[in-house]
């Protein structure tokens, strides 16, 4: 009965995890589609850097995407990523994704260039190395998996710190850096909260129970 019941939360977790995952990339989605089907040209108030007018860009970058590539590259690894801040850090899950999408932006107005910065990918990096740096931390066995995972289907995402290897690309990686640097600070900060390491402890009764000679 008990382990029906445990089966039941642990479905719900996932299950709500994913609703709400999707329904995030979702919302992304919607934005692009909207701005391009009634051409809004809200690309035009993405995040420019030490512009006081391009503070606004904290809030829109992620949400602005310049073809359906760009967003498509961003998509599948955001949701992926968001399905596990979600569920492995139910408690703490929207304070963790809050300080994410702040701090990733305001770093990026701080350091980045001159230009229009867009795009979802900063906070992907923030959310990959948050996962990674916590994972290394906390030594847990099913987020340390589950980040391998990550890792491995998109570990190519380090190339993103050269923008050099792809010149026929505009690529951010200013973006990038400040997401990196902002999910590996949260992870030390956070490295308390969400699953713990199981520690196990040899049972000890056979020798208790042996008679004395």
């Amino acid at each position: 009965m008990i382990q029906d019941e445990s089966l039941q939360i642990e479905k719900y977790s996932v299950i709500n995890a994913l609703f709400i995952s999707l329904c995030l990339v979702a919302f992304v989605w919607l934005a692009f589609l909207l701005n391009s089907i009634y051409d809004l040209n809200w690309n035009d108030y993405g995040l420019h850097p030490r512009n006081d007018v391009g503070l606004l860009g904290i809030l829109t970058m992620p949400f602005l995407h310049a073809d359906f590539k760009h967003l498509l590259s961003n998509s599948l690894p955001l949701l992926c990523l968001l399905f596990a801040i979600i569920y492995f850090f139910k408690q703490t899950a929207l304070q963790i994704l809050l300080l994410v999408f702040f701090f990733t932006g305001l770093l990026t107005w701080i350091i980045a260039k001159d230009g229009n910065h867009i795009g979802a990918s900063g906070i992907v990096y923030a959310l990959a190395f948050f996962l990674t740096t916590i994972s290394i931390l906390k030594k847990e066995t099913h987020l340390m998996a589950y980040t391998l995972i990550i890792v491995f289907l998109y570990g190519t995402i380090i190339w993103g710190f050269f923008p050099s290897l792809f010149p026929e690309r505009h690529i951010s990686w200013q973006g990038h850096l400040s997401g990196a640097i902002t999910g590996t600070i949260l992870a030390f900060l956070f490295r308390t909260k969400g699953p713990n390491k199981k520690i196990y402890f040899e049972d000890e009764d056979g020798d208790n129970n042996e008679d004395d000679t």
